[in-house]
């Protein structure tokens, strides 16, 4: 019995077919420095902690920029002035802890990268600092850690 050919695919096919798998590919060796960041987390857990520091605006803005925020809905959002908002947001952009993920009109919306996942940074920030995931006080006690003074 013959093997059933198959038919000829069009070309807009192909291309669909070779993103697909470059794709999955991309998705392995993200899986693969996933597992790799992680063995080594105690090193990299105190590289965050010295980016955060003391100070609790910086990791309010951090947790406020979830992807859907300007520096001005950051900055009305936690109450705080977009003078203040933008160095910070601008700094841990440097760190590599903060990208724009969308630019709408002339408003920069802000997001975590990818690392804040596989590093477990979001829990770090609001168990030391006492915070909700949105950056705001935890009047609560409701985050797993306390703050630390």
């Amino acid at each position: 019995m013959k093997k059933a050919v198959p038919p000829q695919l069009d070309r807009d096919q192909q291309l669909l077919n070779r993103i697909s798998r470059i794709e999955h590919r991309v998705d392995s060796i993200d899986q693969t420095q996933a597992f790799a960041l992680r063995a080594d987390a105690q090193k990299h857990g105190a590289v965050v902690e010295e980016i955060f520091g003391k100070g609790m605006r910086r990791a309010q803005i951090y947790l406020a920029a979830d992807g859907m925020r300007s520096v001005e809905e950051i900055a009305e959002h936690l109450e705080m002035k977009r003078q203040n908002v933008g160095p910070e947001l601008k700094a841990l952009h440097e760190e590599g802890m903060l990208e724009i993920v969308d630019t709408i009109g002339n408003r920069d919306i802000w997001g975590k990268k990818p690392i804040d996942r596989t590093l477990r940074i979001t829990p770090f920030v609001r168990g030391r600092f006492g915070l909700t995931a949105d950056g705001r006080v935890d009047t609560n006690g409701k985050t797993k850690g306390k703050k630390r003074k």
